[in-house]
């Protein structure tokens, strides 16, 4: 039986290496080639100011991450794709300029980006810049080895108080006015910003359709009604949508940060104009009242309003009709708040249903012209009993009147 490798002395290990090998070296039997190392691929580090080619590696909300080589990375805005990039495909890429913190390139794929030299700027070049400091009146960026300003009424879309939080942050910037003599720069980020908004809106408008319910979250209140983000673009929810009663104040029914669905009542001007109803999906009140009281029914109700031409009265939670100055007494008025009071409450007839123009017509007065009382023998009973009693040939006794008034007053 043969030896174990393991079992073998280190003298026999010699002797066998002897024997197999002879008087040939391990290079020689080789071919003159011993433990040839793996010769690592030359990397070259990406220029700032040029274009170069890098693989997708990650793709995250706020950025693309590229791959130039080992240990060599980039970033990309995420927002400057319409489309996220594939893992492993890809990407040309202009180099704006190379965080020494996060040891990033930081690069681009709009070609209209430049980088900041003289060379390069004119009127309506996009730079990439970096939030240096606050001046009066605006911010100072640096774009690349040039200094811009940046007016604060360009800053954003909408006007930021805080400039002071903006240090730091890297963003595109427009040029405005390029001057070589002054070595001035002017440059505006809100145009940018304003097309970017335009791109979302497009694609997200076209993804909605008028009658359909989303989500949304209330982001400013104005006196006319309230703006709603319904997914990267803002709507109108005007204030006669918010509820079927009367809002005078948006305030008192919804809050900034508030989630909420809506419907899309229209969309105008390519999706600018969305306007939006959280009343369309309520329960209309305005069909249950008309069908509860018909016309001849008697209601409790609440003025709310006074007019020259009459008092509007809440006769449900969003529901008013109106009584006109003939239906608030069997007489003339000089005005309405002879008769009536903002707040009063009063029992009211309904006098008249109009659906298509959802209008309730209200009456204080019966269907006769007297007042609408809880006195049974009121004057206008009493006239009434007497005119029939002399159509009848006699004179009537107070026992007449009053039978005959309360049997009036029974049937009203």
């Amino acid at each position: 039986m043969g030896q174990n490798d393991d079992d073998k002395k280190p003298g026999d290990l010699d002797s066998e290496i002897e024997e197999a090998l002879g008087e040939q070296s391990i290079l020689e039997i080789a071919g003159g080639v011993m433990f040839a190392p793996t010769k690592r691929p030359e990397t070259k580090e990406p220029a700032v100011g040029k274009f170069t080619e890098g693989t997708v590696s990650a793709v995250g909300d706020a950025d693309v991450f590229l791959e130039f080589g080992p240990r060599i990375q980039g970033v990309v805005p995420h927002a400057q794709f319409a489309e996220p990039p594939d893992v492993g495909s890809k990407l040309k890429v202009f180099v704006e300029d190379y965080d020494d913190k996060e040891s990033l390139y930081l690069c681009s794929v709009k070609r209209t980006v430049q980088a900041g030299e003289w060379d390069s700027v004119e009127i309506g070049s996009i730079l990439l810049g970096e939030v240096k400091a606050v001046n009066k009146g605006g911010l100072e960026v640096q774009c690349g080895v040039l200094t811009a300003f940046l007016p604060a009424s360009h800053v954003a879309l909408e006007r930021i108080e805080d400039l002071e939080s903006l240090v730091g942050q890297r963003f595109e910037v427009e040029v405005l006015e390029a001057d070589r003599e002054k070595r001035r720069i002017v440059v505006s980020r809100r145009g940018i910003l304003g097309r970017e908004r335009d791109e979302k809106r497009t694609a997200a408008v076209g993804a909605m359709q008028v009658g359909s319910t989303v989500a949304g979250q209330v982001t400013r209140i104005e006196a006319y009604g309230a703006f709603v983000d319904i997914g990267g673009v803002e709507g109108l929810l005007h204030v006669s949508e918010i509820a079927f009663k009367r809002v005078e104040d948006p305030n008192e029914h919804l809050e900034v940060g508030q989630d909420l669905k809506v419907k899309i009542l229209k969309i105008d001007e390519g999706g600018k104009r969305i306007s939006l109803s959280l009343k369309a999906l309520q329960e209309d009140p305005w069909v249950r009242v008309t069908v509860d009281n018909p016309p001849g029914s008697v209601i409790e109700g609440e003025v709310t309003r006074i007019a020259s031409y009459g008092a509007f009265i809440e006769i449900a939670d969003g529901i008013e009709g109106l009584a006109h100055v003939s239906q608030l007494a069997p007489g003339p008025i000089n005005t309405p708040k002879d008769v009536v009071r903002i707040g009063q409450k009063i029992s009211v007839r309904v006098a008249e249903v109009d659906p298509e123009r959802r209008r309730i017509g209200l009456s204080l007065l019966t269907e006769r012209g007297d007042r609408l009382t809880d006195d049974v023998a009121d004057d206008a009973t009493i006239r009434e009993v007497i005119e029939r009693t002399r159509d009848s040939g006699g004179e009537p006794t107070l026992g007449d009147i009053l039978k005959r008034a309360l049997e009036g007053g029974s049937a009203e």
